[in-house]
């Protein structure tokens, strides 16, 4: 017991060194689960970025922009993101700005893509 307090004390760098080896393959561990878990509700980079005109549209007030960024990310999305696309889109063209707004934030949330409204 004596002998092993003195090498700890004597040699700091190497208790930091695998302290910091330790740390590191944590973070690596829990990097690649996380982008496992999200790979079958990741879209595609062309659908978010319609989505993302779409809402940046929105924003700008110009619900005829929104909807044809709609369409257009509606042509390719599938499941559950292409569902609340749809109810969206279907909002918005009977003038229902609000359900349309709804419903592409359940779209973008869908996609992985954090909250906007």
């Amino acid at each position: 017991m004596v002998i092993v307090a003195i090498v700890i004390s004597s040699n700091p760098f190497i208790f930091a060194q695998s302290l910091s080896n330790q740390t590191a393959n944590n973070a690596t561990s829990t990097k690649s689960n996380s982008t496992t878990n999200n790979s079958s509700i990741i879209c595609s980079n062309s659908e978010e970025t319609q989505l993302g005109a779409a809402i940046q549209a929105f924003l700008s007030r110009d619900e005829n922009k929104a909807l044809m960024h709609m369409i257009e990310a509606d042509k390719t999305l599938t499941g559950a993101a292409k569902m609340h696309l749809d109810a969206a889109i279907s909002a918005l063209q009977s003038g229902d700005t609000s359900a349309a707004k709804m419903h592409i934030g359940e779209t973008q949330y869908a996609c992985g893509i954090p909250d906007i409204f």
